[in-house]
């Protein structure tokens, strides 16, 4: 999502623009845009939007402001009103004015470290943003300040780019361009001072003259003035004789010395040594992958760099960087030409015109010359100078004995003492020096190869092991036969070697690794895809994290670095046909299935269940002793699922696609997961209907029902039930009939039908108890205990939840116990038993900690600050308040985080804080309304009633009193603490009451299982 204010208002998502309305709406978004993240004031809204406001100004805003809100709730914007106006918060959306600064920021970072090139990239790539004048079309005060504001900062990197590039040796394409800028604002005297130099630069100082008398006359026209003391200096400047030329120094493009350089003295004076200050020197460092190489070129350019005023210019040759052929000579030419300052546009296309203007440039220079990686003396014999006075160093796995006149230097394993100093930098000086035997027998086992100590060192670091235990992995041969030879820019090189050691079953594996759709895994899911042992492929596993090809986030898990999946990719593709992989995934998604469907038996028993088509029956599941173990083994493999389901649906592997994502809604549901699941079921729905399986249509269509009604679209929830409960009728599968008949139910209680609610939960109920489903009979009976609630029937609503509370703790059914308990800690708030709210809330929470059940933790300390609040322990109830708002947040779950902000504002309210309970309050109101939730609303205006009463305004309480009542369905007691309010503003209700034990009536909806 991308809003664009450099130019015309503009709102483009998926690369289409987005209709903003009309011109008020635009101006008042514009606004916003200006000030993001900060409130704007309903009085400078007004003033911007009008001259002359009208009476109804306050209104038209609130009206424009919802307008604005529904472009961009779906447009990765927040609007948020407070108690003064209006913030615009961009969540999953950038402003292009934002993206404008902070390139050029980035651009001031890398130009003051000598990159150059990159910061005119980066200027480029800001100024690129702009499409004509600030916010073209719409004028107010702020915006056009912003305007003139934007307009100087785009002018100034105008300038800077135009500086660089000259420094840069871009000096004939950027004349058109700085004279085109110095006509179009003549009286900018730095541009014009930039032109000047630009022009000296080409060698036209009769034409810089010219400019600066142009610029004289202009200044004394327009303004009445003179030229200012910098044009007057650089025309000072060009009236003096030209001096003799003298070589222009060269910014240098060497990499960055290594800070932890160790060791190589002999090495670097034999080279200091070899360069001596004869030329042309060519010396060639040679050496095994992973010797130092380039660390010790770069190291040695370095420590000479003074002695080559012309430049210092590095190239990386690519001579042996998988998936990339060797750079061509024509291509490090055009670099090396560059670097030393030859205009690209100055650059012939043809090779040997291009290696002709090498030499001649070169003919007179001192420049240092680093070719890195090369491949073999053909590759470099092109790029050597062919002159006195510059020096060549060239770094290559290969002995580059047919390069005429080059002193080699090989490199030979680390001294033992130099590989101690290196590993204990690396590792840490502390830890290193307190096992000073175990460190040397670690850079031993690593043979003295630099690339495998700072591997092992590297590692060491990160893990809370000692010397020792680092040692004891060495020494087993097979697992210190590691890639530990290959330096460190082949990544993909070291990878590939370190693939050729491994045993032929290792190999396969690590092969057909590459074929997991997730971003991790453990050794059951790698066992499924050879259709091994699980202890043997743990063992494989851990071989590989030895030979640093997988890297393990717990110790457990484990997963593939891209770049590693890639090089596994091509590996998999060359050994096996496409029949081979497709089992191997085909094993995998299986095992998928079975853990799913398994793990989710005893977890998650409310749900509707089915037998998943399995080809391939895993030969065994990670141990769990407990609903806890399954929930946490969900949990660490749902996003993989979730890949799963995703691959399955972009490659017509209809079974998983539908299967995969039924088996997991339940557990979605628990936990709270919302992201991705409308898109997960729709694809699930496609997949069922592809086979033409109505029992897998009927479950998507009810898992998009719910990914609808969670967010805040019940227009569309109804439509999509009533097909499901339809298909499972007329399929016989009752059981999937009362599951759909639970969520209509849930679905009528959100949007306020109470009365249908209570009787799609009768009928399911009915349905449930002829089938002999016990558990969902009991499930239903606690949602018809939930309509009881609201509508006062206090006494069935007991008897209900007594029974599913007595039945849940028999059958050890925890989520279903923590369900049971949240409504009866809230039934005990509506009979005024608050201390018995306290001990079922309080259990809730924390048996909800223990099996992870974050939904129900959430609701919970929600309805449990309540209950302190009206036993008076405000603290307590402000710190549970803020744990219920930030787990509902987390989760992204509407409703819960409405009830927790309406709880914790009536929190605030009972301790006098205004401000903050008004502002939540309004939050509260947004979210109902763009969430279709009418009661959050209504309580929402109950709170910012008792807030106006408490500012002394009854007129404007008995306004949002009256809209609560309206909010509220038909029949709902929650309506009768307006209603009293509005007979008696003096009286106390639930949502007032602070310290006492007066009864009170509360609303929630939670649903079993």
């Amino acid at each position: 999502m991308d809003y664009r204010i450099l130019g015309p208002l503009e709102l483009r998502a998926a690369g289409r623009s987005v209709a903003l309305g009309g011109e008020r709406q635009q101006k008042l978004l514009a606004l916003l845009l200006l000030n993001t993240g900060a409130v704007v004031s309903f009085d400078r809204l007004i003033d911007e939007l009008w001259e002359d406001p009208p009476q109804t100004a306050r209104r038209q805003v609130c009206n424009a402001a919802a307008a604005v809100r529904r472009v961009v709730a779906q447009s990765g914007g927040r609007l948020v009103t407070s108690t003064h106006g209006y913030r615009l918060d961009l969540v999953d959306a950038r402003l292009d004015a934002d993206v404008f600064r902070s390139q050029l920021s980035d651009a001031e970072v890398v130009a003051s470290q000598g990159k150059t090139a990159q910061a005119v990239a980066l200027l480029q790539s800001a100024l690129d943003l702009w499409r004509g004048q600030v916010l073209s079309g719409l004028c107010s005060a702020s915006i056009d300040a912003a305007a003139e504001g934007l307009g100087e900062q785009r002018l100034q990197a105008v300038e800077r780019l135009a500086e660089l590039r000259l420094e840069l040796g871009e000096v004939t394409s950027l004349l058109g361009h700085l004279m085109g800028q110095v006509a179009e604002h003549p009286l900018r005297e730095s541009l014009r001072a930039t032109l000047m130099r630009a022009l000296t630069t080409a060698g036209r100082r009769g034409d810089a003259l010219t400019v600066f008398e142009e610029g004289r006359r202009v200044l004394a026209e327009e303004l009445g003035t003179d030229p200012g003391p910098v044009l007057r200096q650089l025309h000072a400047e060009l009236l003096r004789p030209e001096p003799e030329p003298v070589p222009t120094p060269r910014r240098s493009r060497l990499p960055l010395d290594i800070p932890d350089f160790t060791g190589r003295e002999s090495e670097v004076d034999r080279l200091v040594e070899a360069i001596g200050t004869r030329g042309p020197a060519i010396v060639t460092i040679e050496g095994m992958g992973g010797i130092g190489k380039t660390a010790l070129a770069v190291h040695v350019a370095h420590r000479l760099e003074d002695r080559f005023p012309d430049g210092r210019c590095y190239v990386d040759l690519r001579g042996f960087t998988a998936g990339t052929s060797p750079m061509t000579a024509d291509a490090a030419l055009e670099s090396l030409l560059r670097q030393i300052g030859v205009p690209p546009e100055q650059i012939p296309v043809d090779l040997g015109a291009r290696h002709d203007l090498w030499l001649a440039e070169m003919s007179q220079r001192r420049v240092l010359l680093v070719l890195d990686n090369a491949v073999d003396a053909n590759q470099v014999r092109p790029l050597l100078p062919g002159a006195a006075g510059s020096v060549v160093l060239i770094a290559s796995r290969c002995h580059l004995m047919a390069l005429e006149g080059a002193v080699p230097v090989s490199l030979d394993v680390l001294p033992s003492d130099d590989a101690v100093a290196l590993f204990s930098r690396i590792a840490g000086q502390d830890r290193a020096a307190a096992e000073p035997d175990a460190v040397a027998d670690v850079v031993a086992l690593c043979g003295g190869l630099p690339l495998a100590i700072r591997i092992a060192a590297s590692r060491f670091r990160r893990r809370p092991w000692t010397v020792a235990y680092l040692a004891d992995q060495l020494r087993d041969r097979q697992r210190r036969a590691r890639a530990f030879t290959a330096n460190e820019l082949s990544v993909a090189g070291v990878l590939a070697l370190s693939y050729h050691h491994l045993d032929a079953d290792r190999q396969e594996l690590f092969r057909l690794l590459s074929v997991v759709p997730g971003g991790d895994f453990d050794a059951h899911a790698a066992a499924a895809l050879t259709g091994t042992d699980a202890f043997d492929a743990q063992d494989v596993l851990e071989e590989l994290v030895e030979c640093n090809l997988l890297m393990q986030r717990t110790s457990d898990r484990y997963c593939l670095h891209d770049l590693v999946r890639d090089c596994a990719r091509d590996l998999a593709d060359a050994a096996h046909p496409p029949d081979e992989l497709d089992t191997a995934r085909h094993r995998l998604f299986d095992y998928y299935l079975h853990l799913a469907d398994v793990r989710g038996r005893r977890s998650m028993p409310g749900r509707r269940g089915f037998e998943p088509d399995l080809t391939y029956l895993p030969e065994s599941l990670p141990a769990s002793a407990s609903e806890e173990d399954d929930i946490r083994q969900v949990r660490a493999e749902y996003k993989n699922m979730v890949a799963v389901a995703d691959y399955a649906s972009a490659n017509g592997w209809h079974v998983h696609a539908w299967q995969l994502p039924c088996l997991l809604m339940p557990y979605l549901t628990r936990v709270g997961l919302r992201s991705g699941v409308l898109e997960l079921s729709r694809n699930a729905l496609r997949a069922a209907q592809a086979l033409n399986d109505q029992r897998g249509v009927s479950m998507a269509l009810t898992n998009i029902a719910f990914a609808l009604r969670e967010a805040g679209r019940n227009g569309e929830v109804l439509e999509f039930l009533d097909q499901a409960i339809a298909i499972s009728r007329e399929l016989g599968d009752l059981p999937a009939a009362v599951g759909g008949l639970r969520d209509l139910g849930a679905a009528q209680v959100q949007a306020g039908m109470l009365d249908d609610a209570a009787t799609s939960f009768t009928e399911a109920v009915t349905l449930a108890r002829s089938i002999g489903d016990q558990r969902a009979e009991v499930n239903s009976t606690i949602d018809l205990g939930l309509v009881d609630c609201n509508l006062g029937r206090y006494d069935a609503a007991s008897a209900r939840f007594r029974d599913a509370l007595a039945m849940h703790q028999l059958d050890g059914y925890v989520g279903g116990e923590v369900v049971v308990l949240i409504n009866i800690g809230w039934l005990a708030q509506l009979r005024g038993r608050d201390a018995e709210a306290v001990v079922a809330l309080e259990r809730a929470v924390r048996l909800s900690r223990e099996i992870g059940m974050s939904r129900g933790e959430g609701i919970s300390l929600a309805w449990l600050g309540v209950t302190y609040r009206r036993l008076g322990r405000i603290d307590d109830a402000v710190e549970v308040g803020r744990e219920a708002l930030e787990s509902a947040r987390r989760m992204d779950l509407r409703e819960p985080e409405g009830d927790a902000l309406n709880g914790l504002a009536e929190t605030y309210l009972a301790a006098g804080r205004l401000v903050e309970a008004e502002a939540m309050l309004w939050a509260a109101e947004e979210l109902g309304l763009a969430g279709a939730l009418p009661m959050v609303r209504a309580r929402a205006h109950e709170g910012l009633a008792h807030a106006a009463v408490l500012r002394g305004d009854e007129e404007w309480a008995r306004t949002h009193w009256e809209r609560a009542v309206e909010l509220y369905p038909a029949g709902a007691v929650d309506a009768e603490n307006p209603r009293a309010h509005l007979a008696d503003t003096g009286v106390q209700c639930m949502r007032c009451v602070c310290g006492t034990r007066e009864p009170a009536v509360l609303h929630q909806v939670a649903t079993a299982g």
